[in-house]
């Protein structure tokens, strides 16, 4: 498996991308901005959910969970990768790959975070960490060989990256 790119953290975005953050964390229920269709699975006891969907050849995906939370991929494609690693408690991700050669990394660790990355075109790559509580962040690629990463420690943060050019490069780091 290729290792995805990952540029240089820093502060701020670089050109190409439009990035909005906010101290409000989205909405509890992020199937209308994934368009995944359900909600998210309601925690609770020893609940661990992963629904994974994959089309077309040579998409793989890795993903490793501890705790009580839940993961969605749904990748159609062609040589789409993916690595989703979760710990802790009542935390969300889900990601949509579609195109060829999108490549995304996501580690959540901490209480009721969520994540959501839509990635199409081909080449595109994002990584997104979050550790703490109450974070979300939102990040859509719709071009060709765009970049983003992401690291968010404050918790109750939201952010969202949309990236729809080509060859945009975008660092957050929220402390």
């Amino acid at each position: 498996m290729k290792t995805p790119r990952i540029p240089k953290l820093a502060l701020g975005a670089a050109l190409g991308a439009v990035v909005s953050v906010s101290l409000a964390v989205f909405a509890a229920d992020l199937s209308p901005v994934s368009d995944f269709g359900p909600s998210e699975p309601g925690f609770g006891g020893a609940t661990q959910v992963a629904r994974v969907k994959q089309a077309g050849a040579e998409n793989r995906l890795t993903a490793v969970q501890s705790g009580h939370n839940g993961l969605m991929a749904n990748q159609a494609g062609v040589a789409n990768a993916a690595v989703m690693a979760q710990t802790g408690t009542d935390n969300w991700m889900a990601l949509s790959q579609s195109g060829s050669g999108n490549q995304y990394g996501g580690y959540q660790a901490g209480t009721s975070n969520r994540s959501v990355t839509v990635q199409s075109g081909s080449g595109n790559a994002a990584t997104v960490t979050q550790i703490g509580s109450s974070m979300s962040s939102r990040v859509t690629q719709l071009g060709t060989n765009d970049s983003v990463t992401i690291l968010q420690s404050r918790n109750g943060a939201g952010l969202s990256v949309t990236q729809t050019g080509n060859g945009a490069r975008a660092s957050v780091l929220m402390k």
